[in-house]
């Protein structure tokens, strides 16, 4: 699925926001309105993140020897990121990340950090932002997106769109990885 071919379903669920009062005051830009007392997100503003972010990964795998760090602390799409990160032939982390991990370990060897969800997250784009590692990071409309370099602003509260957003990220990178090794055959 390209970003130009999304479901009805997928777009239903990726606007569904939180509650009124839950929403953060920095969202409220992405949100159309309410209905029933849950936000609406904009769905040309995540069409557009999602475009753009992959625009930026395209670039960052096209380098070489660059490296996107999955990240997923939520036990119910574990295996979504784990498959999909393998399928890129990519790092990831689904659990036990210990304070310090991106400074002690990871930091020389990640160029970029998607996560699922920001808020479960937080920790980690908070350490990544201390050593200006970009973060590419699902926002529900109740997160702060603050230090997320890319925002993808949907609800992420659905497995489904775990697996379609992580799928989407993961053939971006393997399509321009599989690109760079047929020109690499010249």
């Amino acid at each position: 699925m390209g970003i130009n071919t999304f479901t009805k379903d997928f777009l239903y669920y990726a606007s569904l926001g939180h509650k009124t009062e839950s929403v953060d005051p920095k969202i409220y830009s992405n949100v159309l309105g309410y209905r029933k007392g849950i936000s609406v997100l904009n769905i040309e503003k995540i069409k557009e993140n999602l475009f753009v972010t992959n625009e930026f990964l395209k670039s960052v795998v096209s380098r070489k020897k660059s490296s996107i760090l999955f990240a997923n602390l939520n036990e119910s799409s574990n295996n979504i990121t784990k498959l999909c990160a393998l399928r890129s032939i990519e790092p990831f982390i689904v659990k036990n990340w210990s304070s310090g991990s991106l400074t002690n370990v990871l930091s020389n060897k990640v160029d970029v950090i998607f996560v699922l969800s920001v808020k479960n997250s937080y920790f980690i784009v908070q350490e990544a932002d201390k050593l200006n590692i970009p973060v590419v990071g699902l926002v529900d409309s109740d997160a702060n997106s603050n230090m997320v370099s890319f925002p993808l602003l949907l609800n992420d509260n659905s497995v489904n769109l775990d697996y379609i957003v992580t799928s989407l990220i993961s053939n971006s990178v393997l399509e321009i990885k599989l690109l760079n090794f047929g020109l690499s055959l010249n």
